[in-house]
């Protein structure tokens, strides 16, 4: 037979199997193969019992060569399949010689898979064990364990959380148990909408996702400059329209004190020089040449106008980056409140910088303004006038205009309530700390041309930020009731409903599958008990469970409507799990939501759930139209199964209710208007 003849028959697969077992070399010496200049998945490879353990004698760069072979699910790439062949520098390989004993065209076959015994130490010499992390293959930041081996056992991997890296962080029983799916699980995303959205939502949004950035980073962030940076360049960025908006509004409410005054001028010397000459022409030419004589300044007015938002916007930079190292530093929870007072200190610099730089046009026009009895470009901007007409700083919400819009995304959780933003708190603040600056400089004139300095210091509007930031972090009274610091207690769940363009609606949320005792018990949400079914709704409100500590997680709930507008059910999609227990109630299924009817089932099928207990159901032409709930206490949400040879397509809700009493607190709904 020719496999035991003498002769080679150079026919590949008939000359015998020479297997080998090999080591992946550094890969410093797979030069352009790795750098897109080579061709094929190969691989060096240091072949045991072929190949010298020493370097001087063959270095890894003159290994050969070896092909990997393709599992027959990967895809050789014909038909655009394929897939990444995944060896790493350091890798225990096994293959075969496809040219036999001339051992010249290695073919790698698999792998074997690393354990925690193996080294991961830097390459040293061949044979010996090293790490598989390379200048291009990087150990990660976070994301997911530095581990190197692939068994299966209790420390191995375990599949990403879909949470925040500080929530992993938190549920983690030892460092690195939990991985974030994705490092910006929990940013917020200001959604676009038929309106402006609000200036200071927008500067909130930005601050508090740099601020759940440095907490994900443990608060250690090695580029937290140029974060901060760039942050501080959208902020500006955002201000760009707020500041337009103020200027263009102090301008227009401007023009008729200006022509008034134009009018009084006229009328004045008019009278005057009437009085002194008696001649209506001469009289008439006076007033004529008062007026022609301001029309200079007039000119130098808008001229200023012209540029002066862009010198504003470019001016706010340090007064941004010094609020925001405050904000980081100081503040634990980054509250609306505060967002009002940050936002209010930056609409108080561009009321002073939009009064200190018309101050000089002003003056010039004193003739003119002086009818206008005590004429203040401060007091235009700060008595509110420009907030009734300004979308970007009110919301364009006087008239409802956003009920039942949602604009904020949270990464990984979907759709939120807005914040609770009032442009009349912001201008509130915005004055309340002009007043206490200005007292500081003993008294302003109208143009505020002698605290100019004072006023526009970029120090004194941080230290005035700052001291709020401070009292609030400790909830002292001179934050004016903002509390921005850890949660003192984690209290139950809340339950916020939104959307759907409706109101009033209020719930509470029932938890079972309880765990832990004590301050530390936690639970699931099983269900989810309306206390007013609301009104108005044109599509079903999005609902929102979350608690004060952001310690739970996981849960999905939707709403049902009735064809009134109410809402008639609120139903548990996923249960979540962690979320804090203040009291405990029996809880019983209250109902059965059958979200799809499904196709051909009979009345002798079987609906059980997951506990092993069977419902009664009935059937008509072939969909089931209604379950009948059980009469028994549960502690957890019961998972439904229609058994049927025939029917498909059926899914049910169970819907979980008190059996006596209502417990908790009813919650507010948040219906998307303020």
């Amino acid at each position: 037979m020719i496999d035991q003849s003498l002769l080679k028959s150079n026919f590949v697969g008939r000359d015998g199997f020479r297997w080998w077992v090999g080591q992946i070399p550094p890969e410093s010496s797979h030069g352009d193969q790795i750098n897109g200049g080579g061709w094929g998945n190969r691989f060096k490879v240091r072949i045991m019992g072929y190949h010298p353990n020493d370097e001087t004698e063959l270095p890894n760069q003159d290994l050969p060569w070896a092909q990997c072979l393709l599992s027959t699910t990967d895809g050789t790439g014909a038909g655009n399949n394929s897939t990444s062949v995944k060896i790493s520098p350091g890798d225990v390989v096994l293959g075969f010689f496809l040219d036999g004993d001339n051992a010249q065209i290695p073919v790698i076959m698999g792998c074997f898979g690393r354990t925690a015994a193996v080294g991961t130490g830097d390459y040293k010499n061949p044979f010996q064990p090293f790490t598989g992390y390379t200048d291009k293959v990087k150990k990660p930041n976070g994301t997911l364990k530095a581990s190197q081996s692939n068994e299966s056992n209790s420390e191995s991997q375990k599949s990403p959380r879909h949470v925040s890296p500080a929530l992993a962080k938190s549920i983690s029983l030892s460092p690195g148990d939990e991985i974030s799916y994705f490092s910006a699980i929990g940013e917020d995303i200001q959604l676009g909408n038929t309106t402006k959205n609000t200036t200071v939502n927008k500067i909130s949004t930005e601050i508090s996702n740099l601020a759940k950035k440095i907490e994900n980073a443990g608060g250690f962030l090695n580029n937290i400059e140029s974060e901060i940076d760039r942050v501080s360049e959208k902020i500006q960025a955002i201000t760009n329209q707020m500041v337009g908006d103020a200027v263009n509004k102090a301008y227009t409410k401007m023009i008729p004190i200006i022509n008034s005054g134009l009018k009084s001028l006229y009328d004045v010397t008019y009278a005057l020089v009437f009085a002194a000459t008696r001649i209506e022409s001469v009289a008439h030419k006076a007033g004529v040449a008062a007026q022609e004589a301001m029309v200079d300044p007039v000119k130098n007015l808008q001229s200023q106008i012209a540029c002066l938002s862009g010198n504003i916007v470019g001016g706010l930079g340090n007064i941004i980056k010094g609020m925001l190292k405050v904000a980081l530093g100081a503040v634990k929870n980054f509250t609306s409140c505060v967002a009002n007072q940050f936002a209010g200190t930056l609409i108080n610099d561009i009321f002073n910088n939009i009064s200190g730089g018309l101050s000089s046009a002003i003056s010039g026009l004193g003739p003119v303004l002086k009818f206008a009895g005590g004429f203040s470009v401060s007091d235009i901007l700060r008595k509110g006038s420009i907030s009734g007409t300004s979308a970007s700083l009110d919301c364009g919400q006087s008239a409802n205009k956003t009920r039942g819009m949602v604009e904020k995304w949270t990464i990984g959780y979907g759709q939120q309530p807005q914040n609770n933003i009032n442009f009349d708190d912001v201008l509130e603040r915005a004055n309340n700390i002009g007043s206490t600056l200005a007292k500081a400089a003993n008294g302003v004139s109208d143009a505020l041309s002698q605290a100019t300095g004072l006023l526009n210091s970029a120090s004194s509007l941080i230290d005035s930020f700052s001291s709020f930031a401070s009292a609030a972090n400790i909830g002292s009274p001179s934050a004016n009731g903002c509390y921005a610091g850890t949660p003192k207690f984690c209290g139950p769940p809340k339950v916020e409903i939104f959307g759907g363009g409706g109101t009033g609606a209020q719930a509470i949320p029932l938890l079972g599958d309880i765990v832990g005792s004590g301050s530390s018990k936690t639970g699931s949400i099983i269900g989810v008990k309306l206390l007013n079914a609301g009104s108005g709704y044109f599509f079903p409100p999005f609902v929102d469970i979350s608690d004060n500590c952001g310690q739970g997680y996981g849960v999905v709930a939707r709403s049902v409507l009735n064809d009134d507008g109410t809402i008639k059910y609120i139903y548990i999609i996923s249960e979540g799990e962690n979320y804090p227990i203040d009291l405990e109630a029996d809880y019983y299924l209250e109902d059965i939501l059958i979200q799809e009817t499904g196709e051909n089932y009979s009345e002798t099928d079987v609906i059980n759930d997951n506990l092993g207990n069977a419902y009664t159901f009935n059937v008509s032409d072939g969909r089931i139209v209604k379950v009948n709930p059980i009469n028994k206490a549960v502690t957890d949400l019961p998972t439904l199964t229609v058994k049927s040879d025939t029917g498909f397509g059926a899914v049910l809700r169970p819907i979980v209710g008190t059996v006596a009493g209502r417990f908790g607190t009813p919650i507010k709904s948040i219906d998307c208007v303020s």
